[in-house]
């Protein structure tokens, strides 16, 4: 069972409960007890606070507000919590504060962390070539190496997520479908374009290059995507991030394209900030809780001395307002 499991069935926050785990004074002790004992009887397993934290760093490999950062505090938000609760410490590190010559090894060995989880990472890191040669255990968020004893993962099922993205859309009649993919350096893009080829394979509908424009996860280039779809004859176009959809809502807009009577448009990630907004977006969900608890997970394994994993999460396809069925 995990922590937002144990936070369900009581009726209390993530953090009450890993507060209450972690046997933290700044909560109620009738509350503390209440999670403790229920915590015991389904059979998780509580640290004590007789020895000291392990220290995890969570490096973020750049900070800005508009690409999936949304996305990346949602997985370390629960990432923290599990490790809290399981007496670890975790601290939060940026590469982009990072001198040009900084070796990721060196940093770890020196600051006394067991381990990293490394989270919004592309092949063109400078890190990324640093990795294989890693003797700290660390996993990745959206990014696997193979053959890497102490270095897991965890991601989505990207590629199948898209695959059932092509599947939903040509039950609607959809057989023209676009493609707004990420960078072209970044994993995800890669496996969603993979999951975009097999998927339209698989419902007999030729692959069509045309159809297919990269952007980079900001909602700017949502906007500037409309252009390119707006010549095409596309009824539906699949984003790979909801920021991206809405940038792309918003510039269709400019060339009298109509969501969703004029071009269908699905989402990927069902944030949390959807539900403030009008845009009533189909979208692929992620799971971001327990990407983190996940995450977490494939670190104590590792640390006791069990090999790396790779590990991909299921999405589920939520249904809104922003696809229709292709008018006959």
């Amino acid at each position: 069972m995990t922590i937002k499991e144990i936070s369900e069935v009581l009726n209390v926050s993530i953090s009450t409960v890993s507060k209450a785990l972690n046997d933290a004074t700044d909560i109620a002790e009738d509350t503390k007890n209440m999670v403790r004992k229920y915590a015991e009887s389904v059979g998780y397993h509580i640290k004590t606070k007789n020895l000291p934290p392990r220290r995890i760093c969570a490096m973020y490999e750049r900070v800005d507000s508009d690409t999936r950062n949304n996305i990346l505090n949602h997985v370390i938000s629960s990432f923290t919590d599990i490790a809290i609760a399981n007496n670890f410490e975790v601290i939060m590190d940026y590469l982009v504060s990072k001198p040009e010559n900084f070796v990721l090894e060196d940093y770890l060995k020196q600051n006394n962390f067991c381990a990293a989880f490394i989270v919004g990472m592309n092949f063109k890191s400078r890190i990324y070539n640093q990795l294989k040669n890693t003797t700290v255990p660390l996993v990745l968020l959206d990014n696997h190496i193979s053959n890497a004893p102490i270095i897991s993962s965890v991601s989505s099922e990207n590629t199948n997520a898209i695959v059932k993205s092509i599947r939903y859309l040509n039950r609607l009649g959809h057989s023209k479908i676009g493609l707004l993919l990420g960078e072209k350096v970044s994993l995800v893009s890669s496996e969603r374009l993979a999951g975009y080829i097999l998927g339209l394979a698989r419902v007999g509908i030729d692959f069509n290059n045309d159809y297919v424009y990269y952007g980079d996860f900001t909602r700017s280039s949502g906007e500037e995507a409309a252009a390119f779809f707006s010549e095409t004859d596309v009824t539906a176009v699949i984003s790979c991030s909801d920021i991206m959809a809405m940038g792309l809502i918003e510039g269709l807009k400019l060339y009298d394209k109509r969501v969703p009577e004029d071009v269908s448009v699905m989402g990927f990630d069902d944030l949390n900030l959807l539900k403030f907004t009008a845009y009533n977006l189909t979208t692929m969900k992620q799971d971001f809780n327990k990407m983190g608890e996940q995450a977490f997970r494939l670190i104590c394994d590792m640390l006791e001395g069990r090999s790396s994993q790779h590990v991909l999460l299921e999405c589920k396809l939520i249904e809104r307002g922003s696809v229709i069925p292709v008018k006959k």
